[in-house]
């Protein structure tokens, strides 16, 4: 295990630590607007606390965050380069022998020609507690909670209504349209 650094270079880190903590949020930002994604982004800013402990606090720096700034830029910068120094990702052609494409998916399922007015239409078959219950749930986004309390019902029991709604639904929407329902 590493010794921790004491007297005037413990104060240095615990600066340093400091400083990065305040500016994080701003050099991430600064970081995330360059770098494009967030992962690559962090990857940066790591990089940046790695060379400020590794070179430490110059004397003559007199703005921790200007400088923590400055070397986030420079990570930057750097990895830009690295980024140039790798070979590119070239397009599948006829030209790449020994290679196959990976066939596209297959066709859409049964269930996605069904629409929202169909599942609208599928309730009326469904019995009113049951209905009531989907219809709160998923048309009016409630939560389990303030269906349970509106209907005055335990919150249990309105899983359990959702759960045989659905499977109904499923039921009905299966003879209605002709689909094969999973199992």
């Amino acid at each position: 295990m590493a010794e921790q650094p004491e007297g005037p270079e413990r104060g240095v880190s615990d600066a340093l630590e400091a400083a990065f903590t305040q500016v994080r949020p701003a050099l991430m930002r600064m970081a995330e607007r360059m770098c494009g994604n967030r992962p690559d982004a962090e990857d940066v800013l790591q990089e940046t606390f790695l060379r400020a402990v590794r070179h430490g606090i110059p004397p003559e720096v007199r703005n921790l965050a200007a400088w923590l700034t400055t070397m986030l830029k420079h990570a930057i910068v750097d990895r830009c380069r690295s980024m140039k120094r790798r070979p590119s990702h070239e397009p599948m052609t006829d030209h790449h022998d020994g290679l196959t494409q990976l066939e596209p998916d297959g066709p859409e399922p049964a269930w996605s020609n069904i629409t929202l007015d169909d599942i609208r239409h599928a309730l009326d078959a469904l019995e009113p507690v049951y209905r009531e219950v989907y219809q709160l749930h998923t048309f009016e986004d409630r939560t389990y909670d303030q269906i349970a309390h509106q209907l005055g019902i335990q919150r249990v029991t309105v899983g359990t209504r959702l759960n045989r709604a659905r499977k109904k639904l499923r039921e009905v929407l299966v003879a209605r349209f002709g689909l094969e329902a999973k199992p």
